[in-house]
């Protein structure tokens, strides 16, 4: 019985694999067709979030839509580390629906910009390992 579990253990892994990576690329993409609006914001500072890996920072910002309407909001990506500091002029894309959304146009770190795929990549492989040489 406990064997069973361990035959079918790579291909669960796989799949797991495959959701995460789908997840966070339709969430990702997602954001950034809805923020279509450009606008430049002020960064307030940065909202913490501990984890048991360290803390995430997550940019407060504050921004003037086309209207004249000020807003601010947090961006939803948090980072360990952002070369940012209170008081700087970030370019921010907003949904123009919900300008409490909010897209920052930076530099995303290597891991950031390859995460989606390389989950996808990687589940794809185990479950096809699993699959041909296991099962």
């Amino acid at each position: 019985m406990l064997l069973q579990i361990f035959y079918y253990l790579p291909a669960i892994l796989g799949v797991l694999f495959i959701a995460v990576g789908t997840y966070h690329g339709w969430k990702f993409r997602g954001m950034t067709r809805r923020c279509k609006v450009a606008a430049v914001g002020t960064l307030l500072g940065f909202e913490e979030k501990k984890m048991k890996s360290g803390t995430l920072y997550y940019p407060v910002v504050r921004f003037q839509t086309k209207d004249g309407q000020t807003y601010q909001a947090r961006y939803a990506f948090g980072d360990a580390e952002w070369d940012y500091t209170a008081g700087d002029e970030l370019d921010l894309r907003y949904n123009p629906a919900d300008p409490q959304e909010i897209y920052l146009d930076h530099v995303q770190s290597i891991w950031q910009q390859y995460a989606s795929p390389f989950f996808i990549i990687v589940g794809g492989l185990i479950f096809i390992a699993a699959y041909y040489f296991i099962l």
